[in-house]
């Protein structure tokens, strides 16, 4: 037994496959339209509610399914086949539900009003940590003043993805003295940045519609603004460092599903349309079909084999978890053995909508098209940290004996 072993049966399972494939067409029908219009569908948040995917990774004993964090990617690669901007929304979601069900920093009750919000309730919870000075990897400019017995915090997270179909916003932010001012020292800097779990509703909170981008435009990812928000011992998280980079699996498994869908469904729309697609007149005088020419088929191949191997890594990672192998890593090597999967299934996406673009040609150029929609999508995989440079330039500096 371990974390990440799994409660849920088999038949549970299958409903949740199910209920995922019935999403995933609505969801495909609204692919073009919020991409197009550059806006969070909001008429997808009451049917995700009321589906089992919403509380999959919930224990049981709080209302959920116990499923474990393949279980979940697997998922979220059904739910991406239908439109990869989407999932991607909603895997912000299933990616904080996993991190605070196993997060040591979470103080117990915090931790079971937060699976029961979700278990019970249904709420939806989204994940706002990055800031416009240095993303992720920054300590936290968003500050929490002391007042009372409580904190007002006063700050701006970029990409907050899922925001505006969110009942429930986990940020981070900094806790400073009585005056507000801030610790000039690093380490207790870091000591002092907590998580926090604010209501979606509450009082001096807004949203800045900055999100207009090149792809995953369905995401919603605003800008989320805090003035003076007031937050409750209740409302504490813990950590942010311990809590949230300890998890970092649940992001990363989440990802590898949501880009290896986004694959899936490019592969799947080149192939059907070059089964169809034929030369038309040449200068050899015959009218060839595409798929009886080599290259074609060699390079679909290619594709295949890319997601084949991406699936695995998938797969095996998920087996890792599952049957606690993951113990054995060093605790400096964690989040980077956890973001090969994301990087492994961001660089398979990239590279299989962009031989698809080749292999179906100046069609795919157009705009509206279903894979010039995916190219653009699968660009924003190398950008989720660990982004690929992060990883590579991590794991070189840690096998040099520089980190750890």
């Amino acid at each position: 037994m371990n974390k990440h072993t799994p409660e849920i049966t088999p038949d549970e399972q299958a409903e949740l496959f199910d209920q995922a494939e019935q999403l995933a067409k609505t969801w495909d029908a609204l692919g073009r339209e919020v991409d197009d219009e550059n806006r969070f569908p909001t008429e997808t948040v009451e049917p995700y509610k009321q589906s089992l995917i919403t509380a999959m990774a919930v224990p049981k004993r709080y209302g959920g399914l116990g499923a474990d964090i393949l279980t979940a990617s697997r998922v979220a690669r059904i739910l991406a086949n239908g439109d990869p901007s989407i999932a991607l929304a909603y895997n912000m979601h299933q990616a904080m539900v996993g991190i605070f069900r196993n997060s040591p920093a979470l103080d117990e009750s915090v931790r079971e009003w937060i699976m029961r919000a979700v278990g019970e309730d249904r709420k939806i919870l989204c994940g706002p940590f990055s800031e416009a000075r240095a993303g992720l990897s920054g300590l936290a400019d968003t500050v929490a003043v002391p007042e009372g017995d409580g904190w007002r915090i006063t700050g701006k997270k970029n990409w907050s993805t899922l925001v505006l179909g969110s009942d429930l916003i986990a940020l981070n932010a900094t806790v400073t003295d009585a005056d507000g001012s801030l610790p000039t020292d690093f380490k207790e800097h870091a000591q002092r940045e907590a998580v926090f779990i604010i209501p979606t509703d509450s009082p001096n909170l807004t949203v800045d519609h900055t999100w207009d981008t090149m792809g995953m435009r369905g995401t919603g990812s605003h800008t989320l603004v805090l003035d003076g928000t007031p937050a409750t011992p209740a409302m504490y998280g813990g950590n942010f460092r311990q809590g949230l980079i300890g998890e970092a699996e649940w992001a990363a498994m989440g990802f590898a599903g949501v880009y290896l869908g986004l694959a899936d469904k490019a592969y799947r729309v080149a192939k059907d349309i070059l089964k169809d697609k034929h030369l038309g007149a040449t200068m050899g005088g015959q009218d060839t079909d595409v798929k009886q020419v080599g290259y074609v088929q060699h390079a679909l191949g290619r594709m295949w084999w890319q997601i084949e191997v991406a699936d695995r890594v998938v797969d095996a990672t998920g087996r890792i978890a599952v049957d606690g192998g993951f113990e054995e890593w060093a605790a400096a090597e964690r989040k980077p053995r956890w973001d090969t999967v994301k990087v492994a299934t961001t660089e398979a996406a990239m590279s299989v909508t962009d031989e698809a673009f080749r292999l179906v040609g100046g069609s795919s150029f157009r705009r509206g098209h279903v894979l010039e929609r995916l190219y653009r999508d699968a660009r924003a995989g190398y950008l989720h940290s660990f982004t690929t440079n992060q990883l590579f330039d991590y794991v070189g500096r840690y096998e040099l004996g520089l980190i750890g």
